[in-house]
């Protein structure tokens, strides 16, 4: 499974994205969401198209395609690599749905509109659901068994990843906060899952 040095990296990790969240809901959530709830720029317009890469349907799919069809043709290295993306996707869709429920934190357009900011607890309704995000995660932990599998891919991978994940914010359909921890979480799910399931280094050559 985990490394020490794994379990160093995501724990220290972990810690750093936490502190950072909490310091973003009280100091820069709310500017965020204002600044560019007002802002109307060519960037913005360009960043905001690619939060559809954020979609977990496109990489289930794929995953599930190229499965079967490895499988088929008996490349079993590649079927394996194709059902951990698949896997990666899904158990970060199962993660986040279980921690957005519960916080149940209202999305950027209650405080824009409505004056309301915070968590509920047990949201159900997509204007309750918004931590953390659904979208950062699946491009992060996409992007990261990406990183993990193609090496040499990994700066425009983070890049790529990093630019969705913003387009969050720049929508306004999420605090940076919310971002952040998706974001991480999907670099742990990926990262755990790797581990898991190529547990010797030089099995994804």
């Amino acid at each position: 499974m985990l490394s020490k040095k794994d379990k160093i990296y995501l724990g220290f990790g972990s810690l750093f994205i936490l502190l950072l969240a909490i310091f973003s809901y009280y100091y820069l959530d709310r500017e965020l969401a204002y600044y560019f709830y007002n802002l109307h720029s060519p960037v913005k317009e360009l960043i905001d198209k690619l939060t559809i890469l954020g979609k977990s349907e496109w990489y289930l799919a794929i995953g599930l395609i190229l499965f079967l069809w490895w499988h088929y043709r008996g490349r079993k290295l590649l079927a394996k690599k194709a059902l951990y993306i698949l896997f990666v996707n899904i158990t970060a869709g199962i993660l986040v749905w279980s921690l957005k429920v519960p916080f149940g934190r209202l999305r950027p357009k209650m405080f824009l509109e409505h004056q309301q900011y915070g968590f509920e607890g047990w949201g159900f309704h997509y204007l309750y659901v918004s931590f953390p995000s659904g979208h950062s995660i699946t491009i992060f932990a996409t992007a990261t068994a990406l990183a993990l599998l193609i090496p040499r891919l990994r700066i425009p991978l983070f890049i790529l990843a990093t630019l969705v994940a913003l387009s969050r914010v720049t929508l306004t359909a999420h605090y940076l906060s919310d971002v952040l921890v998706g974001s991480w979480l999907g670099v742990v799910v990926a990262t755990i899952l790797y581990r898991y399931m190529f547990r010797e280094s030089n099995e994804t050559n």
